[in-house]
C-alpha cells in the first residue's frame, strides 16, 4: 500500500469523542490515506476501539507509557509513508471534504508549504457554537504563534521530519506555537478559507491546560524578545493578565466567556448546513470486528 496522505492521532483517554473522530475519517470523500494511531498510556476504551478496527489502511501502536503530544507527533512523523502528513485530535471531526481539499492544495505548493483551514466550534454535546476564523497573512516571530488552528494542518512529510515538534516539556501544551515561530521565517503558512474541521473547544475548557499553554508562550515570549526589554515587559506582563483572568473566570465557573471570544457567531442557515454534515459524519459506520456495542 502507498497511501497519499498520513493522518496521525495521538490519543490518551478521549471517551466517547474518539469514536466521532474515527468516523469523521472514515466518511472521508478521499480515501487513499492511511491513520496512524498512538495510545498514550490511556485507561479507558480507546485502544480496544483502535486495535478493532479491521482496516489494513490503520495501525496502531501502544507501549503502554505515557510520553505527551509532542513527542507521539514526532513518533507518528517517522513512521508515516505517504508524502503528506494531517494533523488531527482524537476529540475532533473532520469535514468529509478536508483530505480532498488539503490534498489538492498540497499538490499544487512546494513541500515547504504549511496548509490549514478555517473550523467550526463545537461543544462537548458536539453542536456548533461559531466559526473559528483563519489568519490571512503570515506573521513573524512570536505573532507566528496564531498562525493555525492547529490542528487542521497538512504538509509534506519530509517538512515534518525536517521541523520536528520540541520535545522540551515547557512546550507540551504549545507545541505548535513553538513550531510555527521557528518555521514561519523560511515556511510558506496557508489558510483555506472553508471550515474543514469541527474543533471542540466550548464547554471543554480546562485551565490546567491553559496554564500549561500559558507557560509554554511566556518561554517562547523570552526566546524571542529576551534582548529588547520593553517589549518583552509588555508581553510578559499581558500574557500574565490574561493567565490571571482566566483563573479568575474559572474560579467563578465562567471560562465559557473566554472561549467564546475565540469564535464567530454563524447564521442560522449556516449553522443549520454544518450541522447536518455533522450528522452525516454520525451516521458512519466503522469497521468494527468485536465491539459490534459501538456499531
Amino acid at each position: 500500500m502507498s497511501p497519499k496522505i498520513t493522518i496521525g492521532i495521538s490519543f490518551k483517554n478521549p471517551g466517547n469523542y474518539f469514536k466521532l473522530a474515527l468516523q469523521s475519517i472514515f466518511a472521508q470523500t478521499f480515501t487513499d490515506w492511511e491513520l496512524i494511531l498512538i495510545d498514550d498510556g490511556s485507561s479507558d476504551d480507546s485502544l480496544a476501539i483502535a486495535l478493532n478496527l479491521q482496516d489494513p489502511r490503520v495501525r496502531v501502536y501502544c507501549d503502554g507509557e505515557s510520553k505527551g503530544l509532542n513527542i507521539r507527533l514526532n513518533q507518528m512523523v517517522q513512521l508515516a509513508k505517504a508524502p503528506y502528513f494531517s494533523r488531527m485530535d482524537a476529540d475532533d471531526v473532520m469535514h468529509p471534504q478536508r483530505l480532498e481539499k488539503q490534498y489538492q492544495a498540497l499538490i499544487q505548493h512546494d513541500e515547504n508549504t504549511v496548509i490549514g483551514s478555517a473550523a467550526y466550534s463545537i461543544n462537548a454535546e458536539s453542536q456548533v457554537a461559531g466559526l473559528r476564523p483563519i489568519c490571512t497573512q503570515q506573521s513573524s516571530g512570536f505573532a507566528a504563534r496564531h498562525s493555525f488552528i492547529h490542528p487542521t494542518v497538512a504538509a509534506s512529510t519530509e517538512w515534518f521530519r525536517r521541523n520536528l515538534y520540541s520535545e522540551d516539556f515547557i512546550f507540551q501544551r504549545s507545541q505548535d506555537a513553538e513550531l510555527w515561530c521557528r518555521t514561519t521565517g523560511y515556511t510558506k503558512f496557508i489558510n483555506l478559507s472553508e471550515p474543514l474541521l469541527y474543533y471542540r473547544e466550548s464547554g471543554t475548557f480546562s485551565f490546567k491546560n491553559y496554564m500549561g499553554t500559558s507557560l509554554g508562550l511566556l518561554h517562547l515570549i523570552y526566546i524571542h524578545y529576551a534582548d529588547r526589554r520593553l517589549t518583552f515587559l509588555y508581553l510578559f506582563l499581558r500574557e500574565l493578565a490574561k493567565l490571571s483572568i482566566a483563573c479568575i473566570l474559572d474560579c467563578f465557573n465562567i471560562s465559557e466567556l473566554l472561549v467564546s471570544m475565540r469564535y464567530q457567531s454563524l447564521s442560522s442557515q449556516a449553522i443549520e448546513d454544518s450541522t447536518a454534515v455533522l450528522t452525516t459524519v454520525k451516521q458512519q459506520l466503522l469497521p468494527l470486528g468485536d465491539l459490534q456495542w459501538l456499531k
